[in-house]
């Protein structure tokens, strides 16, 4: 009954404006579902939750043997040999992601199907469910139910959060999780029952079985315990009673993780790739702001949100209580902190990961939707009004963006420099018959490939020893894919002549040749 009050109250242009975002957003979430490439990591995803391993994939696909697109495929579908057994023995044979998401998406496609849009519809489901999540922080928070509206209407026509709801991955799951987990700690301080300790307990527990990562939320809220309630009273007791049974929960999995733990480092290698110097990477920080907010490289104008960014959260921090900026500013400064120190300190790209970001994004937008709802609401003198101004200027950016990025088939949150050959490359051996394709490249991301190729489209795949191929006779042309140095130099031993189809020149550091065909040398 508040929250329908409080849409009462807010002027009717208002209301016209949040039932268009909302409705925009929600409906950006599921539009076109299958048009976007569903990369490596999508991919992985499915592997897992299917209940296969990169193992068997490689002693299955990966023998040298002709086989063809369709069989690759079969790593993709639901298989009634697969159980839940195989999906958990995927799921703890690294154990470098924690588990929960991936056994909600086995439960969703047991029920619904496999497929890309099948996936994806689970993703978009959780990040509409986020919404709600977000209303109730504020009205926990701020005690406000216009600055939840308003919040609302931010996330859901915002970049980040609509192409992250269509990707295959936990990340909405923990949005909700992040956006839940904090209002029920809100609530618990408030009333300090033992049930309401309990749903805070269980969220953060959902989170870290979610993502590892979100243990940086759980220390954002610790630290905001202490720093409102010290450690004497009983909110903070009963606060360290259900952190003490949230570590004990992760044992089991932390057990896991330490046992493989060489295969997680492997598997988390490309973290630890550092950019050259400290100015670029504070750069790519300025540019993915940008792109989280904007879909947009602005150039040196990329400078102009971040000083936005920070006179909004200085106006914030004036404005509101203590209380209720320290939780925001905690949810920002904390996650990032503990990304991008270790860069800082001893080089890596931890802080560059967007998707690792939505806790400061989610606190970014609560500041803006405060002072948009204090300031740009009902106008009294000029400034306000270009608070108001600024505010349709930012709702119209985004949408505008999220429309436009609908029709990409590959956007930045796919990774481009990974994924935006498959399109051409994949063209470019659909249209020619009788051809064999023969690769050494990464396991995954050949898997992902070959959901672009014809069903019958023949390849030779191999691991190790590609001195030990053998080519199938009667294929032509011969093309090779992502082939190593030590593949190329020995189809040139064979009397191949090889010749370079398609640069792939995504990253601009570094042209990747991504087809070769390899034509014998006439004697």
């Amino acid at each position: 009954m508040d929250s329908v009050r409080t849409w009462q109250t807010l002027p009717r242009w208002v209301q016209w404006i949040l039932v268009i975002g909302l409705a925009a957003g929600i409906f950006l979430r599921f539009y076109q579902l299958d048009h976007k490439v569903y990369w490596i990591d999508e991919t992985n995803s499915s592997l897992r939750t299917l209940g296969y391993t990169k193992t068997e994939l490689v002693e299955t696909m990966f023998t040298g043997e002709v086989v063809t697109a369709d069989q690759m495929q079969q790593f993709q579908r639901l298989s009634p040999d697969r159980g839940w057994d195989d999906t958990w023995n995927a799921l703890t044979g690294t154990a470098e992601h924690t588990p929960l998401y991936f056994l909600i998406s086995r439960a969703w496609v047991n029920g619904v199907g496999h497929s890309v849009a099948s996936m994806r519809c689970l993703t978009a489901i959780f990040s509409v469910l986020a919404l709600p999540c977000l209303y109730w922080l504020c009205r926990e928070l701020f005690g406000s139910g216009a600055i939840g509206w308003i919040a609302m209407s931010l996330v859901a026509v915002t970049p980040v959060h609509v192409f992250y709801a269509q990707e295959a991955r936990p990340y909405s799951l923990l949005s909700v999780l992040i956006l839940l987990s904090s209002t029920l700690l809100l609530r618990a301080m408030r009333l300090n029952a033992p049930q309401h300790w309990i749903f805070y307990g269980l969220s953060i527990i959902a989170g870290l079985y979610t993502q590892l990562l979100f243990g940086s939320v759980a220390m954002a809220h610790g630290i905001f315990v202490l720093l409102t309630q010290g450690w004497r009273n009983s909110i903070s007791r009963a606060y360290l009673l259900t952190s003490t049974v949230v570590v004990l929960s992760l044992v089991p999995w932390m057990a896991l993780l330490i046992r493989n733990w060489q295969k997680v480092q492997q598997s988390t290698q490309s973290l630890n790739d550092g950019y050259s110097t400290y100015g670029r990477l504070v750069d790519r920080w300025f540019l993915n702001l940008n792109l989280a907010f904007f879909n947009r490289e602005l150039g040196a104008a990329n400078l102009l949100l971040i000083v936005i960014t920070l006179l909004a959260l200085y106006g914030f921090c004036r404005q509101a209580p203590k209380r209720d900026w320290l939780l925001v500013l905690l949810l920002i400064g904390v996650p990032f902190a503990m990304l991008a120190v270790p860069d800082l300190l001893l080089g890596g790209r931890r802080s560059l990961r967007i998707r690792y970001l939505f806790p400061c994004f989610f606190g970014l937008q609560l500041a803006f939707a405060y002072g948009f709802a204090t300031q740009a609401v009902w106008v009294k003198n000029w400034q306000q009004q270009l608070w108001r101004v600024f505010w349709m200027g930012w709702l119209l950016a985004g949408l505008a963006t999220c429309f436009l990025s609908a029709q990409e088939v590959v956007g930045w949150h796919k990774s481009v420099p990974r994924s935006g050959y498959y399109p051409p490359v994949a063209e470019m051996i659909n249209q020619t018959e009788n051809a064999l394709v023969i690769s050494d490249g990464p396991v995954t991301d050949t898997l992902a490939f070959t959901a672009w190729l014809k069903p019958d489209t023949k390849l030779q795949l191999i691991q190790e020893e590609p001195r030990k191929l053998r080519i199938a006779p009667g294929y032509s042309p011969i093309y090779l894919l992502n082939p190593s140095e030590q593949l190329l130099r020995i189809m040139n031993r064979r009397g191949y002549t090889l010749t370079v189809k398609y640069e792939d020149r995504a990253d601009p550091t570094e042209v990747e040749n991504r087809l070769w065909i390899a034509e014998k040398t006439a004697k």
